[in-house]
């Protein structure tokens, strides 16, 4: 893409943008074992149990630009541009429950989970 779409820039958030809880994807999968070994250790033959799975902190857009931006020293390229239909100011999770029984948390910093990601993306643009 030539430019990074930002959609919004008029919440009422510090910068304007919409918050997220940004998880790296290597955290998530560690939170995905811990709650399968919970469940391989359930001596019951029915367990439901529901996580909420993130850092339990909200980046604006433009903090996270801003983060891949420090990360990787590179420039993203982006535009404002409307809201879409449906998007929410803030949306972060509360892991406390996760935390308390799979003993886990999500702990790699912003910018190495940006800096990580962009390494990889890098590298598999090599192998086409």
């Amino acid at each position: 893409r030539e430019k990074l779409s930002i959609f919004g820039n008029d919440y009422e958030t510090e910068d304007g943008t919409a918050v997220r809880d940004y998880i790296y994807v290597v955290d998530l999968a560690k939170a995905h074992v811990k709650a399968l070994q919970k469940l391989m250790a359930e001596t019951s033959d029915t367990v439901i149990d529901i996580y909420n799975l993130g850092t339990g902190k909200g980046s604006s857009v433009l903090e996270v630009v801003e983060a891949f931006e420090t990360a990787n020293d590179v420039k993203v390229p982006y535009q404002i541009c409307d809201r879409r239909d449906g998007d929410i100011t803030v949306a972060y999770a509360n892991a406390d429950k996760a935390e308390r029984e799979l003993g886990w948390k999500a702990d790699t910093p912003l910018e190495e989970a940006l800096r990580t990601t962009w390494e990889w993306q890098k590298y598999l643009e090599t192998r086409k």
